[in-house]
């Protein structure tokens, strides 16, 4: 209802010299569609859906936990910024004819202009995410490197205003990549305008490498951390989730070199690859926001599926059980080795033999010390010199 006068309003004031053609109806309803077209328009509207779940998640476990920072308001712009190219890219998509048949495009001549003011929004809208997104991550990492490795901090400070300078740049670029500005939707304007290929392929190239300089500082400050291997490699797994941004970047740029450097051929019409974009920042986003909902999933999902391992072990064990003691605090805790403290005994109160705990220790230790690690993932981080261990010691009988 309120889509169409905004819509009328808009063209009649941005494009008052391109009347010599018929304008394009207003009623997206009335253009032609393909099934293809329907999935890329299902994923342009998901992707935005799952980014504003996780990104509500994450702000109202850091509102709860009292840890809001910087780079939650980064995130939070970037998701904004991704629900609105969502909506003017399902318009922009409609008014171009993208992922429709040669055969079904209009056969009399139209007005291109509208559609092409929809699509200079969505370049503006798209350009800042990326930027925004990377910062979010370089303003967390900022949070988890302590002051000992001031050179990584350095490091760290010196990409993230160098990232925050190229958005900056990019964005100004793309605003004025025709003066008059409005030339870059009414073509009869006189003006200059850049040269839009290349320049859409250099920022794109850009963003694919300081998308792999940003993936880098994760691992260097993982990699020299003194823990199991299986964790080390977990910790990177998540603290590296933005791979996969990557991926969909290198996509989008070569989408972007075949759609401006390859001679149109066949159904060239019927693609989708517009959906790159959707997907590159909306996934940016979600992977920022992995590593900051890590100790949501420690507190809240973990230990629900430690508490089902418990009953299992229960059941296995049938009623033998053996007295620990250990705290949340890091400190080492021991079990048999004062007098004070209980022995490793049966629920009858009999001793238990060491050859009946055989292949039980190891796993019990090692799920002491999981327990005792609820610290935020900040905290852990923040001293990389210190290894929390917990240790148990058996007493047993010599008789056994």
């Amino acid at each position: 209802m309120v889509l169409g006068p905004a819509l009328s309003w808009l063209h009649a004031r941005l494009a008052p010299a391109a009347q010599a053609l018929p304008p394009q109806s207003l009623d997206l309803s009335t253009y032609p569609t393909t099934p293809w077209q329907q999935f890329g328009l299902a994923i342009v509207v998901l992707f935005p859906v799952l980014a504003v779940m996780i990104v509500g998640l994450r702000v109202c476990w850091r509102f709860k936990t009292k840890a809001l920072g910087i780079d939650d308001a980064f995130i939070v712009v970037a998701t904004i910024l991704a629900v609105a190219e969502a909506g003017v890219s399902y318009v922009m998509v409609k008014l171009s004819y993208i992922g429709v048949h040669v055969e079904q495009l209009p056969q009399t001549p139209y007005d291109p202009t509208l559609g092409r003011i929809f699509n200079y929004i969505v370049v503006m809208l798209y350009n800042p995410q990326l930027g925004l997104v990377k910062s979010s991550v370089l303003f967390f990492l900022l949070r988890l490197e302590g002051e000992q490795k001031r050179g990584v901090r350095r490091a760290i400070h010196w990409l993230n205003w160098s990232n925050i300078a190229l958005l900056v740049a990019v964005l100004f670029a793309s605003i004025f990549t025709c003066v008059p500005v409005h030339k870059y939707w009414d073509r009869s304007v006189e003006g200059v305008c850049n040269n839009q290929p290349m320049q859409y392929l250099v920022t794109s190239s850009i963003t694919v490498l300081t998308d792999v300089l940003v993936l880098t500082i994760p691992i260097y400050l993982v990699a020299g951390l003194q823990m199991p291997r299986k964790l080390k490699i977990g910790a990177i797994a998540v603290l590296c989730a933005g791979v996969v941004v990557t991926i969909f970047s290198i996509l989008r740029l070569q989408m972007l070199a075949d759609l401006y450097f390859t001679p149109r051929r066949g159904d060239w019409s019927y693609g989708i690859g517009f959906v790159y974009s959707t997907v590159e920042c909306n996934v940016a986003i979600i992977s920022a926001s992995v590593p900051a909902l890590h100790n949501f999933s420690r507190q809240w999902v973990a230990p629900r599926k430690l508490k089902l391992s418990h009953g299992a072990d229960s059941q296995e064990e049938g009623g033998e059980g053996m007295a620990s003691s250990g705290g949340s605090s890091g400190k080492s805790a021991r079990v048999g080795t004062d007098r004070s403290q209980p022995k490793a005994v049966r629920a009858n109160g009999e001793p238990v033999a060491l050859r009946e705990l055989k292949g039980r220790r190891s796993s019990r230790v090692y799920h002491n010390r999981l327990e005792s690690m609820n610290e935020s993932e900040e905290e852990i981080l923040a001293d990389r010199k210190i290894t929390r261990t917990t240790e148990i010691e058996l007493r047993y009988d010599s008789r056994v």
